[in-house]
């Protein structure tokens, strides 16, 4: 295994390549990708990446889903000393374009007929790749790279009403993936599952866990991500070792028989909250597997970690654990909220300076991040959380803001204002429930504002319901009230026996 303190992600695969090159670096619907062949054809790519004018510190933005030739295109990137930025195919097209003028991708990296494309945006020129060769070069060759460079522009939704770009260097990222390689006991004989999204920070573990241990990802097929019985199977006959996913997954297999049958070692989740009824029903069918709960925004990727206990009951409560060895917590005395520090800390928003500013607080000289997560620190040293400070919500894993799906609503000719509020379900299950006045007598029809969201949000952002209303409630200060609209929509749907109120 590279030593971790090699921080340059690419480095690892390259490494791994010389030392293990016929070993399967990835596995794909029976399709076997070798590290020599990965690390081959991203060479080559990235080959093809400077030849269009590509320069250290420019953005590649990868219009693909996580498949083999996606995982090529984010080592390629690295290779040619560029940030990789994945942008998921499924996000509407203005969503995409935002992001793609947002972060000035030098160039964009999509399929047609199961081909990469290559769009050089500087020129309009788009390149359509046969199947690339094995191309390694010395590394003597390659732009040098410095570990603080910036590796990856992760966007999550915003509260302004428009997706803003985690900056994250090869450091940050190293510093996660080289604790968890050593914490976790990771090695060559490992078989890792990756159901996170390549815009999601749950897919550093997998794609860079490979690279510096020699484990074979094997990847995921998207459309059964949320199909727990095909999902059940494909843990079982893929012989996964190790899993890293959100809760609502896990909790989905439980009903299939999925863990007492696999060769799972390892259970990592986080991105939200595990209902301890469901962590006792996982740790009960699954006890010779390690269990752990990971805690951290985007911003800093993992901070916190809680090793679940194999007796865990559904009483118990579920802390968030306590501090990696790479981090740095601290607990704002006022308000409760956790301030994360430390080596695997973002740099910052892309082209964002003053809302990088307010997310971040000095304490004896040290930087943190303002998580707007409340916290509490247990008598045996675990911290626990209790809820937000502001309208940002999980659903899926996905990192929500309540208010950018406030502005798309609004982007609508025919509304006059909009709230939106979250509700839990009987599967304590987040819905998104919006609240519209339109601004003439006759609204707009239901369809029609499903229509317009669509074409601005993802999926997993769309609102559940769309109520129509005269006026929205407003406090005393004539600001909306969304605590009673949260309520409303509680009540009714719970009397419809859909939700049930928190």
């Amino acid at each position: 295994m590279p030593a971790p303190e090699c921080n340059l992600l690419h480095e690892w695969l390259r490494r791994t390549a010389a030392a293990r090159p016929h070993a399967t670096a990835i596995e794909e619907d029976g399709r076997a990708t070798s590290f020599e062949s990965l690390f081959g054809r991203a060479a080559a790519l990235a080959r093809s990446f400077l030849a269009h004018g590509l320069r250290p510190g420019d953005r590649v933005a990868l219009v693909l889903p996580k498949t083999t030739e996606a995982v090529v295109a984010v080592f390629a990137s690295l290779l040619a000393g560029a940030a990789y930025v994945p942008i998921h195919p499924r996000w509407p097209q203005a969503r995409r374009q935002a992001v793609l003028d947002d972060c000035a991708a030098r160039l964009l990296i999509d399929e047609e007929n199961g081909r990469l494309r290559v769009v050089d945006r500087a020129t309009g020129d788009s390149t359509l790749l046969a199947e690339f060769g094995a191309d390694g070069g010395d590394a003597e060759q390659w732009p040098r790279v410095d570990p603080a460079a910036t590796a990856v522009l992760l966007f999550t939704s915003g509260s302004t009403g428009l997706p803003k770009g985690v900056v994250l260097s090869h450091r940050a990222v190293a510093a996660f993936v080289g604790w968890t390689a050593t914490e976790f006991r990771m090695t060559a004989q490992d078989r890792i599952a990756t159901p996170a999204p390549l815009g999601f920070d749950l897919s550093t573990f997998d794609l860079f866990n490979m690279a510096l241990t020699g484990a074979t990802a094997v990847l995921v097929p998207e459309n059964i991500a949320w199909m727990p019985r095909f999902l059940a199977r494909f843990v079982r006959e893929a012989r996964i070792h190790c899993w890293y996913s959100v809760p609502s997954i896990l909790a989905s297999l439980l009903d299939e028989e999925c863990f007492a049958h696999s060769d799972l070692r390892l259970i990592l989740f986080a991105g939200e909250s595990l209902a301890p009824a469901a962590l006792a029903r996982l740790r009960a069918a699954a006890p010779g597997a390690r269990c752990v709960n990971l805690y951290g925004p985007t911003e800093t990727n993992v901070v916190t970690w809680y090793d679940v206990p194999r007796n865990f009951q559904p009483s118990d409560p579920l802390p968030i654990g306590r501090p990696c060895p790479y981090a740095e917590i601290a607990v704002d005395p006022v308000s409760g909220e956790l301030l994360a520090g430390g080596a695997s800390q973002m740099d910052g928003y892309w082209n964002r300076p003053e809302e990088t500013a307010r997310a971040f607080a000095t304490i004896e000289g040290r930087r943190f991040y303002r998580t707007g997560d409340r916290v509490s620190l247990a008598a045996d040293g675990n911290y626990l959380f209790h809820g937000r400070l502001d309208r940002q919500i999980k659903r899926r894993g996905f990192r929500i803001e309540l208010d950018e799906i406030e502005a798309a609503l609004l982007r609508h000719s025919q509304l006059a204002e909009a709230a939106v509020v979250a509700v839990r379900d009987a599967a304590d299950a987040t819905l998104i429930v919006a609240f519209v006045c339109p601004r003439r007598a006759k609204p707009p029809s239901l369809a029609a504002l499903r229509a317009h969201c669509a074409l601005q949000l993802p999926p997993y952002m769309l609102p559940d319901r769309i109520v129509f209303v005269d006026i929205l409630k407003k406090g005393n200060r004539g600001k909306i009230d969304y605590s009673a609209l949260a309520q409303a929509a509680a009540l009714t749907q719970a009397a419809e026996g859909h939700v049930r109120g928190d």
